[in-house]
């Protein structure tokens, strides 16, 4: 006799649609690393090499905006606008000129299309209009640490351009030279001139632009590289940009000085740091130590895994022959720091600052885990 127990299907699978989801995807499984090519990018790591800086800035959501922005990464006229169509524009109405080229300055109902939710909120009682202009533009900055050549920069930048936006998306860009790095901020338009489609930029896309622009720099004779922070041993920067920047200044608008120990120390003008910071320190003077059990643990997961990879480029490099390259990702593979969450390195400067002894950290993974 059959079962009146109704069927109930598994609630995770490792692909496709689960049926019992309503219809959402199921868990997927993490893109295949192809070792060989990630070997050969770590064996560069160290002995020179740097770390490249690829990083979206924000956009402009209307014409105004973006010739403003422009004004800004060209100081007013004073610095060379790099373009697409290998223009060099200059002087104060370079900005302007852009704008009027780029078809930026329409009117705001051409974008109620693209806005998430409608542009009239009812809510029974009175309607309320929504402003959701998507960006225009959007504003990436290319950086490299001080001492590189700024006339390499941009030609790694321009190479960048070139190979993801031509005949695409309108872009123009401008180096800085006026800090010790050297760095170009470009400007590229969102919609394709082609298809009208929107860019998109996920984290993924970055990160493969950052491994796309250490390559053009190495095309430059720039040792360059652009590895992932739990690869050179450091837990993820979750901080947002807006609390980054204000905990770089000051109440009264200066920089806060350089050389006052890390980022996690540097409240600013930022209350969020500041709250953060004041329960941190109430925590470790209640306890006598600043719990992350759970952080900590992934963090170990996280480590296991990277060794893994480690060792298996290593042997993908020896199997080669490339004997002095599997060397060098052996030494970077030993010198990676011990594993510590955020709270945990709080912890460690808040206890120096107080004049007391940091207790050794903990072993880095033990055994890397198959």
């Amino acid at each position: 006799m059959p079962s009146k127990r109704p069927f109930r299907a598994p609630k995770q699978q490792g692909f496709g649609i689960e049926p019992a989801s309503y219809g959402k995807r199921g868990p997927r499984a993490a893109p295949a690393i192809d070792i060989g090519a990630w070997a050969e990018s770590m064996s560069h790591a160290g002995g020179g090499t740097q770390e490249v800086m690829v990083k979206v800035t924000g956009g402009g959501t209307s014409g105004e905006g973006a010739q403003a922005h422009f004004e800004y990464i060209d100081r007013h006229g004073k610095l060379e606008l790099h373009t697409d169509d290998g223009q060099e524009l200059a002087g104060r109405t370079a900005a302007a000129e852009l704008v009027n080229d780029w078809d930026l300055d329409l009117p705001i109902d051409e974008y109620a299309g693209h806005s998430r939710r409608s542009r009239i909120r009812t809510d029974g009682r009175r309607a309320k209009p929504i402003d959701r202009r998507p960006k225009q533009v959007f504003n990436i900055m290319f950086s490299m640490k001080e001492g590189t050549p700024a006339e390499k920069v941009l030609a790694g930048a321009q190479k960048f351009a070139r190979e993801k936006f031509a005949l695409q998306h309108r872009y123009a860009m401008v180096l800085h030279t006026d800090q010790k790095h050297p760095h170009v901020h470009m400007v590229v338009k969102a919609e394709n001139e082609n298809t009208g489609q929107r860019l998109n930029i996920r984290k993924a896309m970055l990160r493969q632009w950052r491994q796309d622009f250490a390559q053009y720099m190495r095309e430059q004779g720039i040792a360059a590289v652009a590895t992932a922070r739990p690869e050179r041993g450091l837990p993820k920067a979750n901080v947002k940009n807006g609390i980054y920047q204000s905990a770089q200044r000051k109440p009264d608008g200066s920089a806060v000085p350089a050389g006052h120990g890390p980022l996690v120390t540097r409240e600013g003008d930022s209350t969020f740091m500041r709250r953060k910071l004041e329960g941190l320190r109430k925590e470790l003077a209640a306890k006598g130590t600043i719990e992350d059990r759970a952080s900590y643990g992934k963090l170990l997961d996280l480590r296991a895994r990277v060794l893994n990879r480690y060792t298996a480029g290593i042997k993908w490099l020896t199997a080669s022959a490339r004997h002095e390259e599997a060397r060098r990702l052996g030494v970077a593979r030993n010198a990676l720091p011990a594993v510590r969450t955020e709270r945990q390195m709080i912890q460690d400067i808040l206890t120096l600052q107080a004049g007391r002894p940091v207790e050794p950290g903990k072993a880095r993974a033990g055994r890397a885990r198959s």
